[in-house]
């Protein structure tokens, strides 16, 4: 192992960037931010993947979904998120693991230390996910499968992201009882309470 070297993340992103963009498909994913590839083919559903950086030197993958028909909060108030350049995180898997984490503590040695297997591995599991959502309402029941599991009390979007999804399943009574979380557990400003029952009312009416 090198020597305590912390690289910087545009240096991570230098050695990372173009092995994932290949590892993705250039033809479909487009490199927006740091460690971060989106792809809008299939939008309003949009596919994307990334690298977030933990503690302790150390990025790890996640991949999922960002949907134009979810809003999401800033400062208590409703907002959309439209466009490839304002995509988040909806729906996401957290690919934290040994097999697929990368460290950038050790320099750029370190890092290149089974590089190349880490980032395969981890396109692999997000590509084999994104195609297991690719028919019909397949994407929807992923995300609230997602939504589901114990640890989504930790993601911010998740039950928001549920409750449009199940909106848009024609499941009425699931989808309030997912905003009702979103809202109880984010604390929106008075105002914008209505205007999330208001949104997820118009996916409703959109399947009846």
């Amino acid at each position: 192992m090198s020597d305590f070297n912390l690289l910087t993340i545009a240096t991570v992103q230098s050695h990372v960037g173009p092995a994932v963009a290949v590892l993705l498909g250039t033809d479909r994913f487009i490199g927006l931010k740091p460690l971060q590839w989106v792809d809008s083919t299939d939008a309003p559903v949009r596919r994307v993947f990334a690298y977030a950086q933990l503690k302790g030197g150390v990025v790890a993958p996640r991949w999922g979904y960002s949907f134009d028909f979810v809003p999401h909060l800033a400062a208590g108030k409703m907002q959309w998120h439209r466009t490839e350049k304002s995509v988040i995180f909806d729906a996401f898997v957290d690919g934290q693991s040994l097999d697929m984490n990368l460290s950038y503590m050790w320099g750029e040695r370190g890092l290149l230390e089974g590089m190349t297997p880490r980032l395969e591995e981890a396109v692999r599991s997000a590509k084999d996910f994104w195609r297991a959502g690719g028919q019909g309402n397949a994407v929807y029941d992923q995300v609230i499968a997602l939504n589901d599991r114990p640890e989504a009390q930790m993601y911010i979007q998740s039950p928001v992201a549920a409750a449009f999804c199940h909106a848009l399943c024609g499941r009425e009574q699931d989808a309030r009882r997912a905003m009702a979380v979103y809202i109880d557990r984010n604390r929106p400003r008075e105002d914008t309470v209505p205007k999330l029952w208001a949104a997820l009312d118009g996916a409703l009416q959109g399947t009846s």
